[in-house]
């Protein structure tokens, strides 16, 4: 795992339980699949850099780089999330994760993550029938070929058939998307033109990507109804 950017945000209001679930729920839970589209098509694109605000204040980053290794691309995801009332720290989580993509299918992932002092450690690789045998801690299962993780990053969440995988717990999750078109988004320091999609749960979640298929933004709705949104940098 390669080292990343240690960044921190700051809340000066709020409580721990609502705040900290909706973050990690919006980052972690289950996203739909429908049509076709794979990682294969967006090999190395640029990284991602995201702000993740909640009631104007920014309580996270999120960044993601890509690199091609002859025909395999590797993606290296970091989150931090860091709520702080009157600057006592009351809640973090921190994730890294890493993906190997071949020919569009995915070959190979880790993720490590801390949450507020819980450990989660989940590592996968293909073996010779494709599927993806994935162990945590003495617990093992295999992922079906086609499995894609709820990364956000690859826009086949919500356009390939595979099954799609939870990143946090390497289990398959099932739900359904709806795109809802074009809409002019603020991303990256100025206006674009994405395509809307929203992931159907209990508490919705709504994904935007522009034209090239790179995710630009997300809006995530908590237990207490208050908003999150990662908007690029």
């Amino acid at each position: 795992m390669g080292t990343g950017e240690n960044c921190r945000g700051k809340r000066r209001h709020g409580g721990r339980v609502h705040l900290g679930a909706m973050l990690l729920w919006a980052f972690l839970a289950a996203i739909a699949t429908a049509g076709p589209a794979s990682a294969g098509t967006q090999a190395a694109p640029q990284t991602l850099e995201f702000e993740i605000a909640h009631d104007g204040d920014v309580v996270g980053h999120h960044r993601v780089t890509f690199r091609q290794d002859g025909d395999k691309l590797i993606v290296h995801s970091e989150l931090e999330i860091e709520v702080a009332v009157l600057f006592l720290t009351v809640y973090r989580y921190q994730q890294t994760r890493d993906e190997v993509w071949r020919n569009g299918k995915l070959i190979a992932l880790t993720s490590t993550a801390d949450d507020d002092g819980t450990p989660h450690d989940i590592k996968g690789a293909a073996g010779p029938d494709g599927g993806i045998k994935v162990t945590s801690g003495k617990e093992s299962w295999t992922l079906p070929a086609e499995s894609v993780p709820a990364s956000y990053w690859n826009m086949s969440m919500v356009t390939a058939t595979g099954p799609l995988v939870d990143s946090l717990s390497g289990k398959l999750l099932h739900q359904r998307v709806v795109k809802l078109g074009q809409e002019t988004v603020r991303a990256g320091g100025r206006n674009i033109l994405a395509t809307h999609y929203r992931l159907e749960a209990k508490r919705p979640r709504d994904v935007w990507y522009d034209a090239s298929g790179r995710w630009v933004k997300m809006r995530a709705i908590g237990r207490d109804g208050s908003v999150a949104e990662w908007v690029l940098k």
